[in-house]
C-alpha cells in the first residue's frame, strides 16, 4: 500500500490543500487494496447471504366496515318487517365499533400473540402439522441456541399460585411473544380505511396459515367487541321469556281447569274466581308477549352490531423467499469493505498529520 501523503502539503495557515489530482493519484495508487478489502468484505457478505435463515412474507388485505350514525340506516328493509311485527327499533341505538386504527394494538397484544402459538400450521419443509410454539422450537435448536439456554436457565416463578391473578410468562415464552410481535405487522391506511397484515416466517406454508389466522382472529374480537353488550341482553332476555312463557302456560292451564269443574255454577263467589284467574291470564300473556318481542328485538340488535369484513386480498402461500436478498448483501457488504479501508487510510493521515504538526511545534 503506497503512502500518498507527500502530495497533501500544509500551509503557513495550517490548512491542508488537495487538488484533483490529488485525489486521483491516491484512488490509482490504493486502487489495488480498496478492491482486496471490498473483495474481502463481499466475500463475507456471500457467505452470510447464502447461510442466512430464508424469510418469506405474505399478505392480507381487509376492508372493514366503517359504523353508520343510525341503527335504522344499517337495517334498511330489516327495519320495515321489524316494523311489521310489531317491534319498534327506533329507539336503537347504534353501537360504536372499536375504531380501525386500533386493529394493530389488537394485532400486538398478548393474547393474540398467546393464541397464534397454539395454534396449528403446516410446515412445507418437514410436512407435518405442528403448533406454532414447536415450529419457532425447532428453528431454535441450533449449538448456540442450547448454549445460551443453558447459561440462561428458567428462573422459579414470582407468583406460582397465581395469587395476583395477573398472567406470569417465562423467558422462553416471553422470547417467542416478541417474535411473534416482530414476525406479524398490521397497518391501517386512514385514507382508504384498508387494514394490511404482513407476516414473515421462514416458511412460506406458515407465512400464509399465520396471515389468514390474524385476520380470523381480528373478525372475531371485533366481532365479540361489537356483540358483547347485545348478546348479554340477549341471553338474559331468553331466560325471561321461558319464565315468563311458564307462567303464562301455568295461568292458562288453571283458569280452563276451574272452567271445566266449575262451569255450571252461577254464584258469584264462583264469578270473582273466575275474573281473578282470568286477569292472571291476561297479565302472563301481555307480559309474555312483551318480553317475547324485546327478545326478537334483541336478536336483530345482534345481527346488525355484527360487523362485515370483505376481504379485498386472501393471505396466499409465497413462492419466493424475500429475505436474505443476496445481490443486495454481497454490494452492500463490498461498499462497507471499501469504506472501511478509506476509514482508515484516512485515520492514519489524520494522525500523520498530527504528530508532523505536534513535531514543527516542538522545533
Amino acid at each position: 500500500m503506497q503512502d500518498s501523503t507527500s502530495n497533501i502539503n500544509p500551509t503557513a495557515s495550517n490548512e491542508i490543500e488537495i487538488s484533483l489530482a490529488d485525489i486521483i493519484h491516491f484512488f490509482k495508487s490504493n486502487l489495488r487494496s480498496m478492491v482486496l478489502w471490498g473483495a474481502g468484505f463481499g466475500v463475507l457478505g456471500a457467505i452470510y447471504a447464502f447461510t442466512a435463515q430464508k424469510e418469506f412474507e405474505s399478505k392480507a388485505v381487509v376492508l372493514p366496515e366503517i359504523a353508520s350514525s343510525s341503527a335504522l340506516t344499517k337495517m334498511g328493509g330489516l327495519g320495515a318487517l321489524a316494523g311489521l311485527a310489531g317491534i319498534d327499533i327506533s329507539q336503537m341505538n347504534s353501537t360504536e365499533a372499536i375504531r380501525p386504527d386500533l386493529y394493530p394494538s389488537v394485532t400486538q397484544s398478548l393474547p393474540f400473540a398467546l393464541y397464534l402459538l397454539e395454534q396449528n400450521v403446516f410446515v412445507s419443509s418437514t410436512q407435518k402439522t405442528i403448533s406454532l410454539k414447536s415450529y419457532f422450537e425447532s428453528l431454535n435448536e441450533s449449538w448456540l441456541s442450547k448454549f445460551l439456554d443453558s447459561e440462561n436457565e428458567e428462573k422459579p416463578k414470582l407468583d406460582p399460585k397465581q395469587s395476583s391473578q395477573a398472567v406470569e410468562l417465562t423467558q422462553k415464552q416471553e422470547a417467542l411473544v416478541k417474535q411473534i410481535q416482530q414476525r406479524v405487522v398490521t397497518a391501517f391506511d386512514r385514507k382508504t380505511g384498508i387494514i394490511t397484515i404482513n407476516t414473515k416466517m421462514p416458511d412460506p406454508v406458515v407465512a400464509a396459515t399465520v396471515a389468514r389466522l390474524s385476520v380470523e382472529y381480528l373478525k372475531e374480537y371485533v366481532t365479540n367487541y361489537r356483540t358483547d353488550k347485545a348478546r348479554k341482553q340477549l341471553t338474559f332476555l331468553q331466560k325471561q321469556v321461558n319464565e315468563a312463557k311458564a307462567r303464562y302456560q301455568s295461568s292458562e292451564a288453571a283458569l280452563a281447569s276451574y272452567r271445566d269443574r266449575n262451569g255450571f255454577l252461577v254464584m258469584n263467589s264462583a264469578k270473582i274466581t273466575e275474573q281473578r284467574l282470568q286477569s292472571e291470564f291476561m297479565l302472563a300473556q301481555n307480559v309474555y308477549n312483551g318480553l317475547v318481542q324485546q327478545y326478537e328485538q334483541a336478536r336483530i340488535r345482534v345481527e346488525e352490531e355484527t360487523p362485515v369484513f370483505k376481504m379485498l386480498e386472501p393471505a396466499k402461500i409465497p413462492l419466493k423467499k424475500s429475505e436474505p436478498r443476496r445481490l443486495t448483501v454481497i454490494f452492500i457488504s463490498t461498499l462497507l469493505g471499501i469504506t472501511f479501508f478509506l476509514a482508515l487510510i484516512f485515520i492514519k493521515k489524520l494522525l500523520f498529520n498530527f504528530n508532523q504538526h505536534t513535531h514543527l511545534k516542538k522545533i
